[in-house]
């Protein structure tokens, strides 16, 4: 299969464009790939792009609405590349832990969350709360016998197939608990590392 056309640095200044919805418009400057992902993503979504700029808008409380969208589009190709390496031909891994009832994440090797499933955010506290696209330890509390840092480094060198850890999550009023056990994924690529994180829910959240 050919490889599609690279995008070219020289290419890439950024172009203002108004994208409109509901008598409302949207003036965003953005650099050529970042388009091409929205509107793919609105393809995806079958959404036209401005509808789905709008949809975007709505989930974003920032003062940078262009650096939120080009966030994004960079969280859908590493999840992309995810689904690419943990693929069977049927559903790729992050697809079941997005169906699993088990709480759980898909990590990047930089700890970032690029899918979890409803009931992480759930036990979280928060159903349908913004957690991709955050490191981990934003979101929870990791607690390991040596320094997340070195054990997470081990695992990524090969040198341990899991992280066994207490993971808890602080919110007003809130103090949840679980065991989590982070475990390496197999991947066609050596250069590529991904991991998941499943919860084991504690009796109690007091």
């Amino acid at each position: 299969m050919a490889r599609p056309a690279q995008a070219r640095p020289s290419e890439q200044e950024p172009k203002p464009r108004i994208v409109q919805f509901n008598n409302r418009r949207y003036s965003i400057r953005l650099e050529p790939v970042f388009w091409r992902g929205l509107e793919d993503l609105a393809a995806r979504n079958q959404l036209r792009l401005g509808k789905f700029v709008a949809q975007m808008e709505e989930t974003y409380q920032g003062k940078n609405f262009s650096s939120f969208l080009r966030v994004f589009c960079m969280l859908d190709a590493e999840r992309g590349l995810a689904e690419q390496h943990l693929g069977d031909g049927r559903a790729s891994l992050v697809d079941l832990v997005e169906a699993c009832p088990t709480p759980g994440v898909i990590l990047s090797h930089e700890r970032t969350i690029i899918a979890c499933n409803a009931a992480f955010t759930s036990w979280l506290g928060t159903p349908g709360a913004p957690v991709v696209g955050a490191d981990l330890t934003a979101i929870v509390q990791v607690r390991t016998r040596r320094s997340l840092n070195e054990v997470w480094q081990d695992m990524v060198n090969g040198g341990a197939a899991s992280i066994d850890a207490r993971i808890l999550h602080v919110a007003p009023g809130r103090v949840s608990t679980a065991q989590g056990k982070i475990l390496a994924l197999p991947s066609n690529d050596p250069l590529t590392f991904y991991s998941v994180m499943w919860l084991t829910i504690a009796p109690q959240a007091r």
